[in-house]
Parts: structure tokens; sequence; C-alpha cells
């Protein structure tokens, strides 16, 4: 689903944390359809890189609230692209992912919003994401 975003601009509308004020983002995928990149279309020095979070954490799942549905204009669950920001350590073994909150895109009006999940959520912001590979892969 994410390959047909790529080059696409998609309007958070402000809704990611501490960059309210940059609303347009363009998406460029890095590899393998897992990673991709946000690039803030107003200012070069702004982005994030993002991934596929299904991919890396079996476990991953949450509801979408009404509001955010209403906010992104989804009507069906197959409109609907997640992907969580990442950050990226050294090693890179250290990376971790925010699947407290994730990045919501409806595919087709390209609209996105940050999803905050209630503070019960079993996720946090720095969730590994080496480890969930190799748990997966048997290592």
């Amino acid at each position: 689903m994410i390959e047909q975003l790529s080059g696409s601009k998609i309007n958070f509308q402000g809704s990611i944390l501490g960059f309210a004020e940059y609303h347009e983002f363009e998406l460029s995928i890095i590899e393998d359809q897992q990673y991709a990149y946000l690039q803030c279309v107003d200012h070069e020095d702004i982005g994030f890189l993002v991934v596929n979070p299904f991919a890396f954490n079996t476990e991953f799942s949450f509801e979408l609230q009404e509001n955010d549905k209403q906010a992104l204009k989804i009507e069906k669950q197959d409109e609907v692209l997640v992907v969580a920001i990442m950050t990226i350590q050294e090693p890179f073994e250290s990376s971790t992912m925010n699947l407290l909150a994730p990045l919501v895109i409806n595919i087709h009006n390209k609209l996105g919003r940050q999803c905050i999940l209630p503070p019960n959520s079993p996720f946090g912001t720095k969730e590994p994401l080496i480890s969930q590979i190799k748990v997966e892969s048997g290592e």
C-alpha cells in the first residue's frame, strides 16, 4: 500500500507533535517498502524516517478513534496506511520506533494525522526495532 503513495504529498494538518506549523510532507520509499522518508515540503531540514510498524511488531494494533476517522475522512479500513516514526541509534540495532503516536494516512485523499494512543496502551515511544526482527527470524 505504501508504494502507491511514493512521491505523494501528504497533508498532516499540523498534527505532528512539535511540528504543528508544518503541514505538507512528501513520502519517498527507501527500501523494501518497509522504510520511507517523510520530507517537509516547506523546510528541507525537517524530515522523518518512518517504518511499517506491523512488519516489525506483530503484536502492534490499536483502535482508531472516531475523531481521527472524521479528521482523515476515513470510511473504510482499507483506506488507511499506518507508519511509525523511527529514531536511528548507533549501533543501528538499538534503533527504535514510536508506537504510542503512529502516523495514520488516508491513501485516497492523502490526509495524515499523528494519532496519540490512550495512556494505558502497552506500546511506547521507544519500542525496539531490531529485537522484533530477531524474534521473528529466530535469531
